[in-house]
């Protein structure tokens, strides 16, 4: 087995993102962080593609992940995360991904988009591919604040503030490993996890 084409492509929100990404976080308590993904953003990436975008305060993410390749391919990796925030306001929010923004992604790819507070989302991949042998090991662990959302319970927010809009092409034609957490609102964990562990001797 061979891999080619192997490159990374790293994209975070921050003070400043690519024209085709962008993230809005707002300091009012009833206004509304969004994501927004602009239709082929990162349309046909291929190799290692890892993708963090979030709007809010508080949030977490990881894209991580251990390739090993030889006679005998170890890959182990692990992840914790923890968030003792508490007491956050309801914000709306919203994350939009437009046409074909993933579409014909090849390769090893982990997407996280967040909008809100005190989430935490988690892409982990390990793969060993050995001729003699083989082994992966991964671990997640995440522990959050013990409260629960406050949901909506201002008169001036209607309950369902938040929305995720995802058109019907943007994921269209990929290959390979593709793990996407998409979260809204607050105090949200998600994680994907995948182990692939291949040797010579067909175990």
């Amino acid at each position: 087995m061979t891999w080619q084409g192997f490159g990374i492509l790293l994209l975070a929100a921050s003070a400043a993102v690519p024209a085709s990404l962008s993230a809005q976080d707002s300091a009012e308590p009833d206004a509304q962080d969004s994501v927004i993904v602009a239709a082929g953003a990162a349309e046909n990436a291929s190799g290692r593609v890892a993708i963090n975008l979030a709007a809010g305060n508080g949030n977490q993410q990881a894209g991580a992940a251990a390739i090993a390749i030889g006679d005998a391919a170890l890959a182990g990796i692990s992840l914790d995360q923890m968030s003792i925030a508490a007491g956050a306001g309801d914000r709306a929010t919203r994350i939009a991904i437009g046409p074909r923004a993933f579409a014909g992604i090849q390769g090893l790819a982990s997407v996280n988009i967040t909008a809100g507070q005190n989430n935490q989302s988690a892409n982990l991949a390990g793969l060993a591919i050995g001729t003699g042998g083989a082994l992966t090991d991964i671990a997640l662990s995440q522990s959050s604040a013990p409260t629960g959302p406050k949901g909506a319970p201002d008169a001036d927010l209607q309950a369902g503030n938040d929305s995720i809009d995802i058109s019907s092409d943007a994921f269209l034609g990929g290959s390979g490993l593709l793990q996407v957490n998409l979260v809204g609102g607050e105090r949200n964990s998600s994680a994907n996890t995948f182990v692939l562990s291949v040797s010579g001797n067909g175990n």
